[in-house]
């Protein structure tokens, strides 16, 4: 089976297993499936303004909802619009086609949905970007402490004050996902 079908049938499983979600929620799934879970998407993440993207997800989403196998519906907020993703018509035909993929990663995608399923787009986004400087910083063989990978993190997210970070650094590292933290 290639990976743009396995691709598909996560993003389908996905989107009929976490609650009419968003884009950006559905992007950080696929990296924490992919980076902290190992399971086989192919996806090249880089670090983006919302944390770790890779287009590809977006096309691959887009694909799902061209086959129907997906719905993307506008929500309007006060500050702005997002998505709601959720199963469409032909999502249980694409679960079959990918059934062997999906049932060899069930416990990586119930871990993803169980974690990070009701956290909000912001908080998956600091979470994300988290994974996403603590794997650098594993790859240079750097070990950090929570304030050094917090400190990593606000030059790249300002936004966020200190506190944030590292309480959400002390809450990532709980679930042990952080590798360069000693």
């Amino acid at each position: 089976m290639s990976t743009d079908v396995n691709r598909l049938a996560v993003i389908t499983w996905l989107a009929g297993n976490c609650g009419g979600r968003g884009r950006t929620a559905l992007m950080k799934f696929c990296y924490f499936l992919q980076v902290v879970r190992g399971v086989p998407l192919g996806y090249r993440f880089t670090l983006y303004s919302y944390g770790p993207f890779d287009s590809d997800v977006l096309s691959d989403l887009g694909s799902a909802e061209a086959m129907g196998c997906v719905t993307s519906t506008v929500v309007y907020f006060s500050g702005g619009y997002g998505y709601r993703i959720e199963a469409g018509e032909f999502a249980e035909k694409m679960q079959e086609i990918g059934r062997d993929f999906i049932g060899a990663y069930a416990d990586d995608l119930r871990w993803v949905v169980d974690h990070f399923g009701s956290w909000d787009a912001s908080d998956l986004e600091l979470a994300s970007t988290l994974v996403y400087a603590d794997r650098e910083a594993y790859r240079d063989e750097a070990e950090l402490t929570v304030q050094k990978l917090s400190q990593r993190v606000r030059e790249l997210k300002p936004r966020f004050s200190i506190g944030q970070i590292e309480g959400f650094a002390e809450r990532v590292r709980s679930l042990g996902i952080l590798q360069s933290i000693r």
